[in-house]
């Protein structure tokens, strides 16, 4: 049976990004850079003030306090109309262009007015005080941003900064997603004996749109071959298709079988974890499939850890997941009784300024509520059996 490392490896063998398109900066949010972006001038592009005060020549308020003459103003986005010569100075506003001859800039707070024609200085400046230089942010030809990049508001607000207005990114997949097995029903039917309501689809669903990709839900289908493979080859539209349930050992779990019917090579079936040992991931020609596991706990665990890093290559990320993991201490003693990597659903906190974590009770892969308690998943090494308190362990965020 492979371990996780190796599955992962498996899965980003196989997986590749997207194709390109391009969109424009206002809705490029979410996507991923397809290419590095390089300047194509300065930022900003003139010496610009950094405070509201006084223009001046640095040399003139050595010895303070200095009273010099006032010869105009300058606001932002207007233009001095003439140099600041020894002796003078001029008004000037937050960004605004710097006044030829100009090697410093007072902050109002430093000068008085004698008068309307007269500012009197009363602390010396070096020259270059409060004046932020051209390119002192992005120089021209340098790469501002690299391909693989996750597109946020501050990378949009760079873009802007250069005068881009549409951006070359990877696409985002599409992904779909079907619930198996006789015993589920639609939210919104009556729930009957012996049945229960199909959570996983929109667990999943909701994963996947919150990692900016679009799911498409296929709702359910039965434990019945023909049906089966009738509902993946309708998921084979979207980028990905993501299966919950029948996917275990017994008389029921025909998706394997299904998915060979169809074309799919099947790469690994069973990973060494708990829970959601009953993993399968194939490829139907550049297309990944992956069976997750029916109970909600197993499918939620192996989406984050399996079927969300192949989501993530899928986006053109240069990184394979952006998930944050910390250390942090056991407040209870765990033990397991096998060689399998645990994820425990924990609870992270600060305790005096030490990260500590403790588990959210029972770890029972039908028990959704727990993720509800979780903000964490506690990782549990397959060597290791015996965990004390106090122990430093492995987490992932939620």
């Amino acid at each position: 049976m492979l371990n996780a490392e190796e599955a992962l490896s498996i899965i980003r063998e196989s997986v590749k990004p997207l194709g390109t398109i391009t969109v424009a900066l206002q809705r490029s949010l979410g996507y991923v850079l397809a290419g590095d972006i390089l300047a194509r001038g300065n930022v900003p592009s003139f010496d610009n003030s950094a405070m509201d005060g006084f223009a001046l020549k640095a040399e003139d308020v050595q010895l303070v306090p200095a009273t010099l003459t006032l010869i105009g103003e300058v606001a932002a986005g207007a233009i001095a109309d003439r140099p600041v010569r020894a002796g003078e100075t001029m008004r000037i506003m937050t960004g605004a262009k710097i006044p030829d001859e100009c090697t410093a800039v007072v902050q109002q707070e430093w000068t008085e007015m004698v008068d309307e024609l007269r500012v009197r200085v009363t602390q010396t400046v070096k020259q270059g005080h409060n004046i932020r230089k051209a390119g002192a942010d992005i120089q021209s030809g340098m790469r501002v941003l690299e391909c693989g990049r996750v597109i946020r508001p501050q990378e949009i607000g760079v873009l802007a900064s250069l005068g881009i207005r549409f951006v070359n990114v990877y696409r985002k997949p599409s992904a779909a997603i079907l619930a198996t097995g006789n015993e589920v029903v639609d939210i919104r039917n009556r729930l009957t004996e012996g049945k229960v309501r199909n959570s996983n689809i929109h667990t999943l669903a909701a994963l996947v749109e919150q990692h900016d990709c679009e799911a498409v839900m296929l709702g359910i289908a039965h434990d019945n071959p023909e049906e089966l493979r009738e509902k993946f080859l309708a998921g084979l539209a979207s980028d990905i298709l993501i299966t919950t349930g029948g996917v275990s050992v017994g008389k029921y779990d025909l998706v394997i079988d299904a998915l060979k019917d169809i074309g799919v090579e099947i790469k690994f079936w069973k990973v060494n974890i708990k829970p959601g040992m009953p993993l399968v991931f194939g490829m139907y020609r550049e297309k990944p499939i992956f069976g997750l596991p029916g109970n909600p706990v197993s499918s939620m665990v192996t989406f984050l850890e399996f079927v969300l890093p192949a989501l993530t290559i899928m986006k053109g990320e240069r990184a394979i997941s952006s998930r944050v993991t910390l250390t942090a201490a056991l407040v209870e003693e765990i033990t397991k009784t096998d060689g399998k990597r645990h994820f425990i659903r924990g609870v992270l906190e600060n305790r005096n300024g030490s990260l500590v974590v403790r588990t959210t009770g029972s770890q029972i892969s039908n028990i959704l509520t727990s993720l509800i308690k979780a903000n964490c998943l506690i990782i549990l090494p397959e060597a290791q059996k015996h965990f004390a308190a106090g122990e430093q362990v492995e987490v992932e965020l939620l």
